[in-house]
């Protein structure tokens, strides 16, 4: 199991820091289904690539064990997404253009700072986003209770106004992102089956 965690530091400088990075320790087991107040043990940790603008590289992500119930989970820093190797700034980036029609401004960026985020790529994270939208609209009104969600039946419209009103209510991305995950204990960009 993957849990997401808020962290202010870049992928950059996650990356250069390496081991050294404090990492909150949980008091409680995580796993839904377990929470009992005994604080996990840590359990080592592995590799993880992490794709950004700026950098590709290979970040060390901490693991953690219930002596309680057993179950192990990871800890992810909030400019990553469970399962993808691209950081949440480019996945986002991606959306943005595309949705608001700045693809070709989308290209010249990928192509200059050498990413090889292909078109396949970039219709996945679209797909993906457009079959989330009734979740995400769905936690958004938790997170938001007074904020009025587009009832939009063009789906291309209705990400638009959900990517403007996540631009408009969150200092960043990764607030939105970490929110997201604690409040639905899945990623906005998590398949649909596991809802």
């Amino acid at each position: 199991m993957q849990l997401i965690y808020f962290t202010s530091l870049t992928p950059e400088e996650y990356l250069r820091l390496g081991q050294d990075i404090s990492i909150p320790v949980p008091q409680e087991c995580l796993h839904p289904s377990c929470r009992v107040k005994i604080p996990p043990e840590k359990h080592g940790s592995y590799g993880r690539n992490v794709i950004t603008p700026n950098s590709t590289g290979r970040i060390s992500i901490r693991r953690f064990y219930c002596p309680y119930c057993g179950h192990t989970f990871s800890y992810l820093p909030s400019f990553c997404l469970p399962y993808f190797q691209y950081s949440l700034r480019v996945i986002f980036l991606n959306l943005i253009c595309t949705f608001y029609k700045r693809v070709t401004w989308l290209e010249t960026f990928i192509q200059a700072k050498k990413l090889c985020l292909q078109r396949q790529h970039r219709q996945f994270y679209n797909r993906r986003f457009l079959c989330n939208l009734n979740r995400i609209q769905m936690v958004l009104r938790t997170l938001l209770p007074r904020v009025e969600l587009p009832q939009e039946n063009d789906s291309k419209k209705g990400a638009q106004k959900v990517l403007a009103l996540v631009l408009s209510r969150f200092s960043q991305i990764q607030t939105f992102s970490t929110r997201f995950f604690a409040q639905s204990n899945h990623s906005f960009m998590a398949p649909c089956t596991l809802v």
